[in-house]
């Protein structure tokens, strides 16, 4: 197993970004009211998991017999995008793509991010997206491909990133220590296909992104 997709109950993905990303071997699990959108898309994911306190009756009763679900209770010490990512790390994924991460709960979304932690912890890569953003953590410097959007921004992820410097965008920087809510580092733009990140202390949140 080499890849999963979780999608989650938050804004809903479009169609065109889910097949951008979902691969013939790809393992999708939806997580409570994520199953809402492979309803909608005709798409039977191979696992739902969550507490099902906001998947419609409708849409779960649709789904009890065409695949495995797994229930939690709804007072727990994780949140469902959680379990599901738990789900993906015992199957051995080596990467992990998140949908309906994003939307009108910006404490779901600030716990998602958390998750992008987590994943690389246990060595997947992990990217989260929606229509107009992509998210990912470095915790190493390397190359960025302009795959995704015009904009690129950089925040300090659980602390400074020291030594920050970036080439290839429209405002480089060099040997800077970037905290998080820093606005030196927001909205930059890709000047080459791939740009350069290097830092010598600290995780770097990238987010990549277009209007």
């Amino acid at each position: 197993m080499s890849k999963a997709i979780i999608v989650s109950g938050g804004k809903k993905p479009s169609r065109s970004l889910f097949d951008k990303l979902c691969r013939e071997d790809t393992y999708l699990i939806a997580v409570d009211k994520g199953a809402e959108f492979f309803r909608d898309e005709n798409i039977v994911p191979n696992l739902l998991v969550g507490d099902f306190d906001s998947i419609s009756k409708e849409t779960l009763s649709f789904f009890l017999d065409k695949t495995i679900v797994k229930s939690y209770d709804e007072e727990k010490d994780f949140t469902d995008t959680e379990a599901a990512l738990h789900e993906a790390i015992i199957l051995g994924v080596d990467e992990i793509d998140f949908l309906g991460c994003t939307g009108n709960r910006l404490d779901h979304f600030a716990g998602n991010l958390a998750l992008l932690d987590q994943s690389l912890e246990k060595g997947i890569r992990a990217y989260m997206y929606d229509d107009h953003n992509k998210i990912f953590l470095m915790k190493s410097p390397g190359v960025i491909e302009r795959d995704f959007g015009r904009y690129i921004s950089f925040q300090g992820f659980r602390g400074p990133v020291r030594g920050f410097g970036v080439k290839g965008v429209k405002y480089p920087l060099w040997n800077y220590e970037l905290k998080f809510g820093d606005p030196r580092t927001i909205s930059n733009e890709f000047i080459q296909e791939k740009i350069s990140v290097t830092f010598t202390e600290g995780a770097l949140l990238v987010f990549m992104t277009e209007d």
